[in-house]
Parts: C-alpha cells; structure tokens; sequence
C-alpha cells in the first residue's frame, strides 16, 4: 500500500501524464534507453505497483519496482518521493534496516523534509526503539505547522502499520490543527479487529471526544469500536449520544438497532425500528429487517414474524439467513415437516455455514428421517470436523437412537480433531459409563475436569441417572469441592 503522493497527483485534467505508458513500460523492459524522467520513473513505479500482486511473476513485478527506484533515486537524489516508496517497498518486506540506510542518504540531501522525518520515526517504531521514534515524530510534528494533509498522512500510516503509541501524538497535533480525524480511525476499526488490536484505537476515540464532545461522527466510530469488542453496553450508550446530537445520522441508527439487538432488547428495537420509518427512507434500514423479525418472535408475535421472514424472501429469494430464521420459528414448536423445507432451502443456498446443517440434520432427527439425518451428520463432520457443538449434536442422536457402540467411535473421532475439549470429554466419560466401561469413564472424567471443573453439569444434562452414581460424584467432588487451607 503506498501513501506518500507526489508533485504530480493527477488532481487536475492537465496534470495527467500524458505519455504512452505502454511505450514506457517496453522502453524500460528492453534497456532501450537507461534513463527516463522523474515524471516517467513515477509512471512506471504506478504501473508496476498496480499489478502486485500478481498470481504469476510476482518476483518479476517487486524487483522492477525496486529496480526502477533504485535508478530513481540514483538519479534524483534529492526527490523524496522515491526514497519514500522505497522505504515502503522495504517494510512491507521487513526489511528494515534498509529502509533506515535510505532514508539515512536522503536526509542528506532534504535534512528538513517531514515526511522523510516521519518515515524516519516511524522505522525506529517498527524496531522497537520507542524513544528515539517518538523523539524524532516530536521534531517534525513541531516543524511541520497545521499542514493537515500532512498530518492525516502520517496519522493513517502510523495505524496502517498498527504504531498506536506514534499515532496518538499525531493525533494530538491533528486536533489542535482542528482537523477532523474520525473517518480516519473509523477506517482502522475492521483491520484492528482482525488483528486484536482495536482495544488501542478506543483511547484515541476518547481522545476525539474529549476535543469535541458535540461530534456526532466520533461517537458514531465509538459506538462501533465497542460493537466490534461486542461490548454492545457501551455501543449503545455511544451510539446514544450520536443520534442525539444528529437525530438523521442513519449510519448511527443502523448501529444503535444492531445494539439493542445483541442485548435482547426486541421489543425496544421494534419501537425503535417503526419510529425510525416515518423518519428516513422506507428501505433505509433493509440490512436489519431480519432483526425487526427476529425480535417479533422473541416478543412473542411469531405471526408478524413470519410474515416479515415472508417479505423478505419475496424479495432476496437467495437469503440463506432469512431462510434459516423461517425454518427455526417451525423447529422450535417441533413442527419438524414445517421447519424442513425452509432449512433445506438454507442449507442448499449456503453448505458453509455450519448452523445450517446442524439444525437441519436435528429437524431430520425430530421427524425420525434416519436415511437423511445419519448421512447428513456424516457429511457435517468431515466438512467441519473442529466444531464440537456438531459433533456433541450428532452424538446426541446416536445415542438416543440406541446406537451406543456407534456414538462411541463417533465421540473418538471427535476428540481426534478436539483433543482438549472439556464438553466432548464429559460426553465421553458419560457413554463410557452407560456403556459398562468405568475405569475408562474415571480416567477420562478426571481428564475433562482438570481442564474445566464448572462444565460438569454438562454430564446430567445429556444422562441424569449419573447423578445417582456414588463413583461419577465422588470424583467430582476431588475437583470441585472448597478446599480448606492447613
């Protein structure tokens, strides 16, 4: 990802490169000639970058780059724009006491360059020297005025490369610039999700807020940080605050709906969801129709439930969740031939997700179809064989089958793929037990309690009479009864 820009941004119509790019690109390939412009080593370095990377050459297309930023920078040594991309170039590879050695022979030349200064910073960050990173961003964040280009330049890349503890002084003189930087943290959320991190973007939010307490967009981002750490407590009461200060700021709503969704809020969410129709466009909130529906069964309205779940599938015929949803509504009243046809349609639309099947090989099971739910589970369990929860269900209904010598193998398959899964462990010390088998039922029961003693329960849901057996409790009372110091 490259951010540095360049004397030529292509903003205006007459500053487009206006040479045969095509030509370019044969002329360096070939060495038809050895020197080009620095307009033109810019044109090929965009060309080359826009191809990476590739499913095939990917080699070919990096070391042209570095190629043609080598002779770049070779040539005009005083143009940091090069120096930049390279630098780029080299952390992206983790190279980067490399990276270091040029920006070492351009400060040189452009000792008061910011950006090569921010670069600079930003390579002792990536090695761990803290100090010397944040003393040097403290130079050039104090050089570089209210440029606020700039500074949004460096905030993004100190997230991009997830430096939180370099960001947040950029932060600081972003907000004394009276920039507005939520977009940009926004943008942040999802990848630190993805990595963990977002626990470190929510103080630079507070940040924001504390600067400008009347920013509906801030607390909008807030709100999301603290959904994504599905601490939807927190989300609502920042979502709150957002739809306050901008009662039309859909985006926020939308958020604030999910909110009260996760916490079981149905009914607030439906009062909440009509309130919101006479307000904004009728299908503004289309992306969380299945929740209003969802939330009219939970408040007990499975009428107008179904007739949304209806709706729905009227227009996105190829909804697997709204298909899904509809068949759930039939399986728990255990109207298994009701429940079937809409979680078939579920399964058939989208095999990967695991709940699909799951429920429907347990609809199966309800309506005693055994030539459908045994293959199904079969099939489950080889697509998906780390999900416990499958093969807990699976061996449920073997067991209820009568087939325990079946349910036995089955549960040995299990633990090959979820070898320290207390829940399949209990279940295997359970069917050891009923089975004759109590030595083994001992040993493997001390073995699940060592990993989670409190998960217990899970034995007398799936085989109460086990809580008649002196042996079961007696072992369980070594792991789980209060311990008196000596």
């Amino acid at each position: 990802m490259s951010f540095f820009s360049s004397d030529w941004d292509d903003d205006e119509d007459d500053e487009i490169f206006q040479g045969d790019v095509d030509a370019l690109v044969n002329d360096f390939e070939s060495k038809f000639r050895e020197q080009f412009s620095a307009r033109e080593y810019l044109e090929l370095f965009r060309h080359y970058a826009s191809q990476f990377p590739t499913q095939t050459g990917q080699l070919r297309v990096d070391q042209h780059i570095k190629n043609i930023l080598d002779a770049a920078i070779a040539q005009y040594p005083y143009m940091p724009i090069f120096t930049l991309h390279m630098c780029e170039w080299l952390i992206r590879d983790s190279k980067l006491n490399r990276a270091k050695a040029y920006i070492d022979k351009a400060l040189k030349f452009n000792p008061f360059e910011p950006a090569l200064g921010f670069m600079q910073a930003l390579i002792y960050s990536l090695q761990g020297n803290e100090n010397n990173a944040l003393e040097k961003l403290s130079q050039i964040l104090q050089n570089i005025g209210e440029e606020e280009s700039l500074i949004e330049e460096f905030l993004e890349i100190a997230l991009y490369h997830e430096q939180f503890k370099l960001a947040m002084p950029i932060l600081e003189k972003a907000l004394d610039a009276g920039a507005d930087v939520s977009n940009i943290i926004e943008k942040y959320i999802e990848k630190a999700e993805e990595n963990g991190l977002i626990a470190a973007l929510i103080p630079m939010i507070e940040r924001i807020i504390d600067q400008d307490p009347y920013s509906a967009e801030a607390w909008y981002v807030l709100g999301s940080a603290w959904m994504n750490q599905s601490n939807h407590e927190k989300g609502l009461k920042a979502l709150d605050y957002a739809v306050t200060i901008n009662e039309n700021f859909a985006d926020a709503w939308m958020a604030f709906l999910e909110c009260q969704y996760e916490l079981g809020q149905y009914e607030e969410f439906i009062k909440t969801y009509l309130s919101l129709q006479d307000k904004f466009h009728k299908s503004a909130f289309d992306e969380v129709y299945g929740l209003l529906a969802w939330s009219y069964y939970e408040s007990g309205d499975t009428k107008t439930c179904r007739s949304i779940y209806k709706d729905i599938l009227k227009k996105q015929p190829h909804d697997a969740e709204a298909w899904y949803s509809m068949g759930l509504t039939w399986h728990y009243e255990e109207n298994y031939s009701a429940a079937i046809p809409y979680l078939e349609k579920a399964y058939d639309i989208d095999r990967f997700e695991p709940d699909y099947g799951m429920v429907l090989a347990s609809a199966y099971f309800g309506a005693q179809l055994i030539d459908k739910w045994e293959p199904l589970y079969t099939t489950l369990t080889l697509e998906h064989p780390k999900n416990p929860e499958l093969w807990l269900d699976y061996i449920t209904a073997l067991h209820e089958s009568g087939e325990a010598e079946k349910a036995l193998d089955v549960i040995e398959k299990a633990l090959t793929n979820n070898p320290q899964h207390p829940g399949l462990l209990y279940r295997f010390a359970a069917l050891c037990y009923l089975n004759g088998q109590q030595n083994a039922a001992s040993l493997v029961l001390e073995r699940a309690l060592e990993l989670n003693p409190n998960e217990h329960i899970q034995l007398f849901t799936f085989a109460p009479e086990l809580k008649k057996s002196t042996l079961i409790l007696s072992i369980i009372s070594k792991f789980t009864s209060p311990r008196t110091g000596s």
